[in-house]
């Protein structure tokens, strides 16, 4: 890799079009989700309205770090929040895995959202974070392979990415 590439990559939590990817494909990814929901009829379940939540973070926090980037404090907190916020996404769809393969437990899942009292997201939003079904595998989205599947993918590249870009906020700074 040259070093002007190798420049550009560290220098992405600065650069807007890495954030306005983000915050389109967090986009497209819940508006994947509610289409599934509401053409296709796959209603969510618990985890699923919990990935749900994960990916507005990650899309709110895009629409923040465009203006943040500026600073070198802001990229260094986005890009650590960006990371924690991925490394949550994984997490909650490592469990929806588990409930696809039927792997232990695969976490929590009940008919009710577990969201604090401070902020019912299922009462303000219903048509975005209310349960509608039980855990179960989750649909087929492309070439055969199932949402859980697409957002492993997505969640292991946002990690590396955000790695990166921690990377080369705190290079940058030190230099």
């Amino acid at each position: 890799m040259s070093n002007f590439t190798k420049s550009n990559l560290l220098g992405i939590s600065g650069c807007r079009y890495f954030w306005l990817a983000v915050a389109l494909l967090m986009l497209a990814l819940e508006g994947g989700a509610l289409y599934f929901q509401h053409v296709k009829y796959f209603y969510p379940c618990e985890l699923c309205i919990y990935v749900r939540v994960w990916v507005a973070a990650l899309f709110l926090l895009a629409l923040l770090a465009l203006v943040a980037k500026r600073w070198w404090w802001g990229r260094i907190l986005c890009a650590t929040t960006g990371l924690a916020l991925s490394i949550g996404l994984a997490v909650e769809t490592w469990n929806l895995i588990k409930v696809e393969y039927a792997i232990g437990d695969g976490g929590a899942c009940g008919f009710k959202a577990n969201f604090p009292a401070w902020a019912p997201l299922d009462s303000w939003l219903p048509w975005m974070f209310e349960v509608q079904d039980m855990c179960q595998a989750t649909p087929p989205v492309f070439l055969g392979l199932t949402m859980a599947h697409c957002l492993a993918v997505v969640s292991f590249a946002l990690i590396v990415l955000f790695l990166v870009a921690l990377f080369g906020s705190l290079r940058k700074n030190k230099a």
